[in-house]
């Protein structure tokens, strides 16, 4: 016996995923102010994070990678390169601690109450980005990605030359599904970091100051 009533296959049903909030954390409340006046936002790149000399900021392997695998002739291989050169590039964290607090000498923090809505909005202001991620860190020993299986579909696992250029970078991003671009040590695992990633077609080495008042309500003000 039913003790429910059906629903018609015509009949739209809204379904939502619960979000948890993220925290851009910031070192001066003029950052936040700008923010939420005018929706100005800096994004970083990977580029950046090496050459930030803050043991807890900066990581000088930041988006490098190794990748081991077998070729079709079942031959090992090992290849070492740079990840995300084609991103900028966002951190934050879900947790906000004390120890990240000083991490990041913060005085404040955005709220993002939604991180998709968010990012998407700032996708629109960004030079030549059509796709993009979002996801926590992965914290390891080592930063080494596996691929026994998949590495034969790449013809530069066959012979093929290596460069660590945009080009390659962004066929190594499709074979690991960018999971290279959210590794780190082990150290930085009380950070509890989650990041937002743009993918443009051209080379990022810099950040980028942008203006984006759409993302304004996805968030919302703390300070410290």
């Amino acid at each position: 016996m039913k003790n429910y009533t059906e629903t018609g296959i015509n009949y739209p049903i809204q379904w939502l995923i619960r979000r948890e909030p993220i925290y851009r954390l910031l070192d001066n409340n003029i950052w936040i102010e700008n923010f939420f006046n005018n929706g100005e936002l800096m994004l970083s790149c990977y580029n950046n994070f090496r050459k930030n000399p803050d043991e807890m900021q900066g990581d000088k392997s930041e988006g490098t990678f190794m990748i081991t695998g077998k070729d079709c002739k079942k031959n090992h291989h090992v290849i070492l390169g740079d990840s995300g050169l084609n991103s900028f590039v966002m951190s934050t964290t879900n947790l906000i601690t004390d120890q990240v607090i000083r991490d990041f000498n913060a005085k404040c923090a955005i709220k993002i109450i939604n991180p998709s809505f968010f990012a998407m909005e700032i996708a629109r202001k960004l030079p030549f980005v059509q796709s993009g991620v979002e996801g926590k860190c992965i914290y390891v020993d080592f930063k080494s990605i596996s691929l026994e299986n998949e590495i034969e579909e790449y013809e530069f696992f066959n012979g093929g030359e290596i460069q660590n250029d945009l080009k390659t970078s962004i066929e190594m991003q499709k074979l690991t599904k960018g999971n290279e671009m959210f590794l780190k040590s082990n150290k930085y695992s009380h950070q509890n970091e989650y990041r937002l990633i743009w993918f443009s077609v051209m080379e990022i080495k810099e950040s980028i100051l942008i203006k984006c008042p759409e993302a304004i309500p996805f968030c919302e003000k703390i300070i410290f």
